[in-house]
């Protein structure tokens, strides 16, 4: 676990594959919940894929004008000005988290291991904060 807690975050898989390829570093968002730099994020890429595929860990959290945000970022975003502009047309703000220490796991944790990990488990719609214990049982199925 890191100091600042570990968290489960939800991604389409061909962006969560552009992450743990190295080719996206700033996982985009229309809102997040409370989140702090030195956050690790466990990757749940989602269906078809179903499972915990890597990690990452929050270095930088910004915040800003959808224009400007692309202006900065958007060559590390892993998508296109058209798409961008779609994925937040008509909001105000833009969220951006620049990832490091990008790992793919050795092994997926599909649902049903976390469900093991914890009873009653959904993927999260965004983010969830999971336990030390649960992060470092996490570690030892992925790693």
């Amino acid at each position: 676990m890191t100091p600042d807690g570990d968290a489960i975050i939800s991604i389409q898989p061909r962006y969560a594959n552009a992450i743990l390829d190295g080719v996206k570093t700033v996982e985009l968002r229309r809102r997040i919940p409370a989140l702090s730099v030195g956050t690790r994020l466990w990757i749940y890429a989602t269906l078809p894929v179903g499972a915990v595929i890597g990690r990452a860990t929050v270095d930088r959290i910004v915040r800003g004008e959808p224009k400007k945000i692309w202006l900065e970022f958007g060559d590390q975003t892993g998508i296109d000005r058209i798409d961008f502009d779609a994925y937040f047309s008509g909001a105000e703000e833009a969220i951006g988290l620049q990832l490091v220490d990008v790992q793919r796991s050795v092994e997926q944790v599909d649902i049903s291991q976390l469900r093991a990990l914890r009873e009653g488990f959904h993927p999260p719609q965004v983010i969830m904060t999971i336990s030390n214990r649960e992060a470092q049982r996490l570690h030892g199925m992925a790693f």
